[in-house]
């Protein structure tokens, strides 16, 4: 086994430095989202949850169909009309999630109500593998808004263990949305 690295010591007042693989180019991208999230929600502004609940609902009766047709007390010859209606059922509730997945989130990882403007904002994200630049774009919640984009090294924010630095983070994607905001206003 290899030694490992020591955890860096949190200062009295901050919180524990969270550690990842680095090398896991999804657990990287998770957790910066995660954290962009939390940096745009600690700026005033509050989430909107319309895809989400969308995206749930919309298995919700894909996993009933599938359901009925699995506990369906009906003999099986008997039951074959019913058992292509709810396949067919699933099949239908789950590729309309799936085109709600593609075509209508995309790349959005966190949507706002207004908070001083007239619309909310949308912020996305983008971290293609085996690069180490991790783009965040922020736009009005609005059909031909101008996005702002920015894009940022992981190095600055994990060191070699893979701690990352989520204060360091949250402060960049403040001052990104601040510059978006005041541009806005110009």
């Amino acid at each position: 086994m290899g030694a490992s690295q020591p955890k860096p010591e949190a200062a009295e007042g901050e919180d524990d430095y969270q550690h990842i693989d680095t090398g896991d180019s999804l657990k990287v991208k998770q957790i910066l989202d995660e954290a962009t999230v939390k940096a745009v929600l600690a700026k005033g502004y509050d989430e909107v949850h319309f895809i989400d609940n969308l995206k749930i609902s919309l298995m919700i009766i894909a996993c009933l169909f599938a359901c009925a047709a699995q506990f369906n007390p009906i003999p099986f010859p008997k039951v074959r009309p019913i058992l292509g209606v709810c396949c067919g059922g699933y099949f239908v509730f789950s590729g309309i999630h799936q085109l709600v997945v593609k075509y209508v989130e995309r790349d959005i990882v966190l949507i706002t109500k207004p908070k001083n403007a007239e619309h909310g904002l949308r912020v996305r994200t983008d971290f293609p593998k085996f690069q180490d630049l991790f783009t965040i774009i922020v736009e009005y919640d609005t059909p031909d808004a101008p996005p702002y984009e920015e894009k940022h090294c992981v190095g600055k924010f994990f060191d070699t263990g893979g701690y990352f630095w989520e204060a360091g983070f949250a402060d960049t994607v403040q001052k990104m949305v601040a510059k978006f905001e005041s541009k806005k206003k110009q």
